[in-house]
């Protein structure tokens, strides 16, 4: 804001000049007071300029006026935490569903992009970034890899990457959730130093699964902001008292806003640290439900007060990310986000302006947009050092024949935790036999960046497949993204492996004669199409499911997440079984053996 903005934005608000939008006998939603009242609300070019009494402004004197007569004026909705590569949408793709819904800021870690296309990547995630009618804030990846040792990635970006892109790259905001917390607690040098390096920076992102106590302090003390891992109250509530800003999560299926809001609702708590985020969240729960707005309805029901579940999305939020004196309420000299909502209990939106600008209205995106188009690099990104055979895929051991207690990954629903079982599995011809009948599903990890070529192989139980040859398989896999595949039998499994490589990646999903495809070539991780063609993409493929071959709730979305090792208990990456609790490899077959 130079000095001649500042002075017809004086001007505007004394009435000496005409605004450009008057909204007109709305409902004001006063997140700063807590109020509702009638208002009417002066808009020059990206600023608000009154808020006023109605009548008091003269329509006569605007460019263009908005009757909001029983509609209520709200801030514009923040997200507080997205990973956008969740979405599998491109930023434009994601703005032209979003903002409808009243979403105007969101802060996004890409430490997906991060992992699958490295610094280049990021570069290109800011540019596809602007122009876009909502605030787009990124961070750099605080763990890329996320997991040192424990798995491979394509790139690091080391203390050493991320000073340079502060100096050299003043688009990013942030520093991306700092999911080793091990590191962390150990001191490690290198995790202190990025988390150092991101005080340079407006937010530093945290993560902190179940940690508590002391550890927890120690965690804080580093100067680690938030935390959108409480899957409890009593989680949630401990790192409230101790000054995080604390995220009630709500994904497509990491649903945590029942589990952490019971606790605190019936407690005179000031929740102005809390906030309301995604995490992860995919193309067809946007469709279905909407964004942050379904948010609040969720808090809502869980049995807090609207005025306080829209603070969350708002002030909050704007707080969190220091933007508090720039967005997320209507006051004089704040930009110019507001939605107009027909009402405070279904949240349905009937227009949204975004940084000044009139963006969506009478149910219509007004802004120009096109398909994203991507250079070559960002999607050649299956580079399979050795092409895999049903052979590769196998547990071998040099054990003989007979029934031995092997490690086995237990699906949670509607959880990135797993379970860590143990169950007989048999020996035979020296690998270890898959078991679908009770639900035991070969799973492999193959390492896709033309690295190493490692194949790591173990076994999950829970997805309830209910056909003989099933596999699916996929190139979104958190956190390092490499290519994830489970099944039944071997020589599905390489089926489906090929035809991910043939889509560029994705998901692939063989149940005995269906076949379906999602084609995600954006590294791996997002399309390049239309939302819609997204959306009839994932709805068919997730047909296969539904009509009969599983009972599991968003089994691709869970399986995505089978190669995090940092969320507990067992994961596997492309070089082993990992204890999650002991930040570990462990080894498939247990010590005692029947």
């Amino acid at each position: 804001m130079d000095i001649s903005f500042l002075k017809e934005l004086i001007s505007c608000a004394r009435g000496e000049i005409p605004s450009d939008i008057l909204i007109q006998n709305g409902t004001l939603v006063n997140v700063i007071t807590r109020e509702t009242y009638l208002a009417d609300v002066a808009i020059y070019k990206n600023r608000i300029a009154n808020v006023a009494e109605p009548g008091i402004l003269d329509t006569a004197n605007s460019n263009n006026s908005i009757n909001a007569h029983g509609k209520y004026i709200s801030p514009g909705f923040i997200e507080s935490h997205l990973h956008i590569e969740s979405t599998m949408l491109p930023p434009s793709e994601f703005a032209k569903l979003v903002v409808p819904h009243g979403t105007t800021t969101v802060i996004m870690d890409p430490h997906e992009i991060g992992n699958a296309l490295g610094e280049e990547g990021l570069k290109l995630l800011l540019d596809l970034a602007e122009k876009q009618p909502l605030r787009l804030l990124i961070e750099i990846p605080s763990c890329v890899p996320a997991a040192p040792g424990l798995e491979t990635t394509a790139f690091t970006i080391d203390d050493h990457a991320i000073a340079d892109m502060i100096q050299n790259e003043p688009r990013f905001y942030g520093l991306g959730e700092v999911m080793n917390y091990p590191g962390v607690l150990a001191k490690n040098d290198s995790v202190l130093n990025k988390v150092l390096l991101g005080k340079n920076l407006s937010v530093i992102d945290g993560h902190s699964p179940g940690v508590s106590g002391r550890d927890l302090d120690a965690y804080i003390t580093t100067g680690i902001k938030s935390d959108h891992e409480s899957t409890t109250g009593e989680e949630l509530l401990e790192k409230l008292r101790k000054g995080m800003t604390t995220m009630a999560r709500e994904g497509s299926f990491t649903k945590d806003i029942h589990n952490v809001l019971k606790l605190v609702k019936d407690k005179d708590l000031d929740l102005r640290n809390c906030t309301l985020c995604s995490d992860d969240r995919n193309v067809i729960d946007l469709v279905a439900n909407g964004h942050m707005n379904s948010h609040i309805r969720m808090a809502v029901t869980e049995g807090l007060d609207v005025l306080t579940a829209i603070q969350m999305v708002t002030i909050n939020a704007a707080t969190y990310l220091d933007l508090h004196n720039e967005i997320g309420s209507i006051a004089p000299g704040k930009i110019a986000d507001v939605v107009l909502l027909d009402d405070l209990k279904d949240m349905q939106v009937s227009t949204v302006i975004s940084n000044g600008k009139i963006v969506y209205a009478n149910k219509e995106v007004l802004w120009d947009f096109s398909l994203t188009s991507l250079p070559d690099w960002a999607q050649d990104t299956i580079k399979l050092m050795t092409p895999p055979s049903s052979e590769h895929l196998r547990a071998k051991t040099s054990l003989k024949d007979g029934m031995y207690s092997v490690k086995v990954i237990g699906v949670i629903p509607n959880s990135v935790l797993t379970d860590l079982k143990h169950i007989n599995l048999e020996v035979r011809d020296g690998w270890i036999r898959p078991n679908p009948k009770e639900d035991i599903l070969s799973i492999s990890v193959i390492e896709r960046y033309g690295v190493n070529g490692n194949i790591s192989n173990a076994f999950i139980q829970g997805f309830k497949i209910t056909v003989e040859r099933f596999a699916m398989a996929t190139t979104v896999a958190h956190d390092s993204h490499n290519l994830l595949v489970a099944g039944t039998d071997h020589e599905t499994m390489i089926e489906a492996v090929k035809l991910l490589q043939n889509i560029k990646g994705g998901y692939v999903v063989i149940a005995d004669e269906k076949i379906g495809k999602v084609s995600l070539p954006f590294g791996g991780l997002m399309s390049t199409q239309s939302y819609q063609t997204l959306l009839h993409e994932l709805e068919a493929i997730n047909k296969i499911f539904t009509d009969g071959v599983s009972s599991f709730d968003e089994p691709l979305m869970a399986l995505s997440f089978m190669a995090l090792p940092v969320i507990p208990h067992l994961k596997i990456t492309d070089k082993g079984l990992v204890d999650v609790d002991k930040f570990a490899f462990t080894e498939l077959i247990d010590d005692l053996t029947l």
